[in-house]
């Protein structure tokens, strides 16, 4: 098992849709084993498979005080009531925003063993179970924020009015052939928190990509 690396929004495999999982085999038992050291590592409650770069549809879920695991392929089929809660996300840290999400879902899977799996769950579980089957649907928490709604840093108190959040760069790696991980691009993404609102779903929210800036021998900043 290992640790893998989160990614982090404005990382386009986000948005990316995850493929079905045709056959539970090693190398998917390895990819899910992975995922949940990983969630356990970053004291999260779940994780999609895209989040650690790969378009499967595989989740991990780590409830408090009960023992993680992993499913395969999960399908929320119903869903009943309507409730407001605070959310955050592992590929977007420090920040969290008030979402709808449903009060109980009912969800089918494949688990650990390739069996049927199917529950009806409420409370933090149907919450995250919402969440990471939005992941593998390319689909972040950031597109259910409720109306007048923005994101906000952890710890800070909702306001009144306009409440301004700074633009955040991350490096991000972009394969340009599927299968391709010898010869990434390494581009900087500006993501345009201050403009992430329910009018701005993720997929159509602006950030700039552009080549990482390195010293040159006199000491100034340039493109690379």
């Amino acid at each position: 098992m290992a640790i893998r690396e989160i990614r982090k929004f404005p990382d386009p495999i986000l948005l990316r849709k995850c493929r079905v999982v045709r056959r539970i085999d090693d190398d998917i038992r390895k990819l899910a084993t992975d995922m949940v050291e990983t969630l356990i590592d970053a004291d999260g409650v779940g994780l999609a498979a895209n989040q650690v770069g790969i378009l499967k549809r595989v989740i991990a879920i780590h409830l408090p005080e009960e023992d993680p695991y992993w499913l395969v392929n999960p399908q929320i089929i119903r869903t009943e009531g309507n409730r407001e809660v605070e959310e955050g996300c592992l590929s977007l840290p420090g920040y969290v925003g008030l979402v709808n999400r449903s009060v109980s879902v009912t969800a089918r899977a494949l688990d650990q063993n390739g069996s049927k799996w199917r529950i009806t769950a409420e409370e933090i579980l149907a919450q995250a179970l919402e969440h990471e089957v939005d992941h593998l649907n390319g689909i972040m928490f950031m597109d259910h924020l409720l109306e007048h709604e923005r994101l906000r840093e952890v710890g800070e108190e909702p306001e009144q009015g306009e409440t301004h959040l700074h633009d955040v760069n991350y490096n991000i790696q972009a394969h340009h052939h599927e299968g391709d991980d010898d010869n990434p691009e390494l581009l900087v993404a500006k993501a345009k928190l201050s403009e992430v609102t329910p009018q701005h779903s993720m997929s159509e929210l602006a950030y700039d990509l552009q080549e990482p800036k390195e010293q040159d021998p006199r000491g100034e900043t340039t493109a690379k």
